[in-house]
């Protein structure tokens, strides 16, 4: 009922009714109708909803409030409503700011928000600063990154930066990466990992980590 009165603009009575319905323990119809008002570009009404939302115990209305702040421009309310999703889990966030900042050239604000991600355990932080330092060409940095986020089980970034070494030409510095990739049993990943570390050991590697010669 709230959708349908928030469609036909009665963006009074939508409100009443996505109150009710989270004072009954469903802040969705809060967060649907802040999204609509987000979307019609009105961003003042939006923001009072994602946080009415928000106070309902509804952390996804943190994320998408940074967010809608973040792209209006005002960093000081965007970057700590961030933290406060990461603090519930929601560690996308900080990595979504980061990102924006990433693009826009402003490497050491997107940095601080990537490590803030990952103090927060959120190993997409991890994954970006590795990729961010290997695109830097602080290769060292990058392997050891990559490997904190491979002991914790995210072995495909090693295969990332595999595969960014192979697509550079490092064929030696992707080697050293792949075999780290391989001892944590990564062997495939979203970027064709698979295929990556096949470019590099055609026929796969010996039990003595040597290359598998071609088989006659």
């Amino acid at each position: 009922m709230a959708e349908i009165r928030e469609e036909a603009g009665d963006h009074e009575k939508a409100e009443t009714l996505a109150r009710r319905a989270a004072d009954h323990g469903n802040p969705m119809a809060l967060l649907f109708v802040a999204w609509m008002r987000d979307k019609a570009g009105d961003r003042k009404g939006a923001e009072t909803l994602y946080r009415q939302a928000a106070d309902h115990g509804n952390t996804g209305a943190l994320r998408l409030l940074a967010l809608m702040l973040d792209s209006a421009g005002d960093r000081e309310e965007a970057e700590p409503l961030a933290r406060q999703a990461a603090d519930h889990g929601r560690t996308g966030t900080l990595v979504s700011l980061g990102r924006a900042r990433e693009e826009a050239g402003e490497r050491e604000e997107a940095e601080s928000l990537y490590r803030q991600a990952a103090d927060h355990d959120g190993l997409d932080g991890l994954v970006r600063l590795a990729e961010m330092r290997e695109k830097a060409g602080e290769r060292e940095s990058a392997e050891t990154l990559a490997r904190q986020a491979a002991d914790q089980g995210f072995t495909e970034v090693l295969v990332i930066l595999t595969w960014m070494r192979v697509n550079a030409g490092d064929r030696a510095g992707a080697e050293i990466v792949a075999r780290q990739a391989a001892d944590h049993g990564g062997t495939d990943g979203r970027r064709s990992g698979g295929a990556t570390l096949k470019r590099l050991w055609p026929y796969g590697l010996d039990p003595d980590g040597t290359p598998t010669p071609a088989w006659q």
